[in-house]
């Protein structure tokens, strides 16, 4: 068994927003991004991965593949596999996001956003 307090590892940095592997096992990876207002995790997919992100603190948007929608502390977005998404911090307050992938290796594709078109508000 492991056990960890998120506060215990929050962390946030200036420039750009922090990733932290919290766990890792051979099927499953669970993190915590860090996000200043204003910043984000850029498009991007995860060919073999599916993601759950369970919003902690701040608020924002979520874009998953065509659609965009609000998100708050409590709020849980499902990700497929391989579509593209973004977390983009438009709140004035600092974004605390846990995400769990699974299956692994999760690998990361960045996507240009001409390739998604415009997200439609859901």
């Amino acid at each position: 068994m492991r056990i960890l307090k998120i506060d215990d590892h929050v962390e946030f940095h200036p420039r750009a927003f922090v990733r932290k592997r919290l766990i890792e096992t051979d099927s499953l990876n669970f993190n915590m991004y860090c996000i200043e207002p204003g910043q984000k995790n850029p498009l991007h997919r995860h060919p073999i991965t599916e993601e759950t992100l369970f919003f902690v603190e701040g608020e924002g948007e979520c874009i998953v593949g065509k659609e965009i929608t609000k998100v708050t502390p409590r709020t849980v977005v499902w990700v497929p596999k391989d579509a593209p998404h973004e977390i983009i911090n438009t709140g004035a307050t600092r974004m605390i996001v846990v995400l769990t992938q699974a299956p692994t290796p999760c690998e990361h594709v960045y996507v240009d956003p001409e390739e998604v078109g415009e997200p439609v508000r859901v």
